[in-house]
């Protein structure tokens, strides 16, 4: 395929696109039943916070064994939360036995994917047991600041302080989540790719694994939708397709800015020749 290139976000392009809805009380439904199950996810956030973490924190004084079975117990409890946004027909998602068997035994590498909607992350962290993601900085003075700082990695403005704690990780044999694009895409398209991702996935000796995000427009998820905002006609529908690893042996005889360089083109190329530009 060659190479598109690709605008920054434009949220008046996101909101312009929206198609026109004939049912309202039909709509007004379909957005009662979003904001429902957003609230829930968020007492949800709120009671793992304040009651189980704690406990938890109680029973396991090891820090490392502490993260590893808090990173296990989020990812069951999201995949939870796929089921129960899926049973009330707010979304449904597609994934293979196999590929969901791949990412089950993951161990040590950086999982990218395109990211066209706000649930992305959390499908993700659903899938894989151990998976390690890079988290606003500012969180850790929010309420949810405490599992944040002993399960997650912040993005410190000095990327060498956020880099050592990815590496070490990845080396721990935990995943680590990155989006190259560093925030979601614009409808049918995708951002330009950052370099964050290949310099983590050289500086750790990590295989790169790319997951494809299809399905169909995910209307009022994007980057500066409103959040009141649904598909009028279907649920959000979600394909997620487990794509060949990157193994990083070709890029490390190269300098590592020209391997980050490489590396980064081709994790772009590899999700590129999955998406269906419109």
């Amino acid at each position: 395929m060659e190479k598109r290139e690709i605008e920054q976000n434009n949220p008046q392009k996101a909101r312009d696109d929206f198609p026109r809805t004939k049912n309202y009380p039909l709509y007004f439904w379909r957005v009662f039943r979003k904001l429902f199950v957003m609230t829930f996810f968020g007492i949800g956030t709120l009671i793992v916070v304040i009651a189980v973490f704690p406990i938890m924190r109680l029973a396991v004084r090891d820090g490392k064994k502490f993260r590893k079975g808090g990173h296990h117990f989020i990812s069951c409890v999201l995949e939870f939360y796929i089921h129960l946004i899926s049973w009330v027909k707010i979304c449904e998602f597609k994934i293979t036995k196999e590929d969901l068997r791949t990412l089950r035994n993951l161990k040590g590498n950086v999982i990218i994917a395109n990211h066209p909607s706000l649930l992305d992350v959390i499908y993700i962290l659903a899938f894989v047991r151990d998976a390690d993601c890079i988290v606003k900085a500012s969180l850790k003075k929010s309420w949810v600041g405490g599992v944040v700082k002993a399960l997650y990695i912040s993005n410190n403005v000095d990327f060498k302080i956020m880099e050592d704690e990815c590496v070490a990780a990845l080396k721990a044999g935990g995943n680590l989540i990155i989006f190259p694009e560093g925030t979601r895409s614009p409808p049918n398209e995708m951002n330009q790719f950052k370099k964050g991702a290949a310099r983590i996935a050289l500086a750790a000796s990590a295989a790169v694994q790319p997951i494809f995000i299809g399905g169909n427009r995910k209307y009022g998820m994007g980057k500066g939708e409103p959040i009141w905002k649904v598909n009028p006609f279907e649920c959000y529908k979600y394909e997620f397709t487990v794509l060949e690893k990157i193994n990083i042996e070709k890029y490390l005889s190269s300098g590592e800015t020209l391997a980050a360089k490489h590396l980064t083109e081709d994790m772009r190329e590899t999700l590129e020749r999955n998406f269906n530009f419109h």
